[in-house]
């Protein structure tokens, strides 16, 4: 039996992926977020700071893409790393986040509507954790994620198994590497994602994504 009571968050893994009804649903769930996520042993973020720290200096630029209440910031900056911005689009997460001290940034952005209000080459390393099952567009998002991170940076991110392969999101992958656009491409097998969410279990994982932008 799963220990983490997924109850009050049934269908969450279809829930509606127009930015305003994330952003509400998010805002709703905001003040326990991060201790429903350790109830269903929620270990994304850490493996993606893991990654990062692999791939960059600790004194790299890092944007938090997508960063909710402040999991994969507190995960960044346990791995070492001290320059983080995040941005998000529940206002009420974010406030939560704000919290953390991980931080040295935090803005309200819609990553539906590219481009992003970011210069070009803003950034060393990006991460982008639990959110593109809500960029639908995926070959639209990881162009600008190669945008604002600057050549030689390294993007770590989570796709879920379902989605990979709904989204054809090797394809993906694969026309950026043609464009010159990224390189170094590591994929991961189907991994545990929600492992305690009765929903996820054992039926929908996780790819864990990384690139060096060219």
């Amino acid at each position: 039996m799963k220990s983490g009571d997924s109850s009050k968050h049934a269908g969450l893994s279809d829930i509606s992926k127009k930015s305003d009804d994330v952003a509400q649903y998010y805002d709703e769930w905001a003040n326990d977020y991060n201790e429903t996520l350790m109830d269903w042993h929620y270990e994304a973020p850490s493996k993606i700071a893991s990654m990062l720290r692999s791939a960059l200096s600790l004194q790299s630029s890092i944007l938090d893409a997508g960063c909710g209440t402040g999991l994969s910031g507190n995960a960044l900056i346990g791995a070492g790393f001290s320059s983080i911005d995040g941005i998000d689009v529940s206002d009420r997460s974010l406030e939560v986040a704000s919290k953390s001290g991980a931080y040295n940034t935090l803005r309200v952005m819609d990553m539906q509507r590219l481009p992003l209000d970011i210069p070009d080459d803003c950034y060393q390393g990006l991460v982008c954790v639990g959110v593109l099952t809500y960029l639908t567009d995926s070959i639209s998002t990881l162009r600008e994620f190669c945008r604002v991170t600057r050549p030689g940076g390294y993007v770590a991110m989570t796709q879920r198994s379902d989605l990979f392969t709904e989204r054809s999101f090797q394809d993906v992958l694969d026309t950026l590497v043609k464009e010159r656009l990224i390189a170094e491409v590591h994929t991961s097998e189907p991994q545990p994602y929600l492992p305690d969410n009765a929903e996820f279990g054992e039926e929908i994982l996780v790819h864990y994504i990384g690139y060096r932008v060219v």
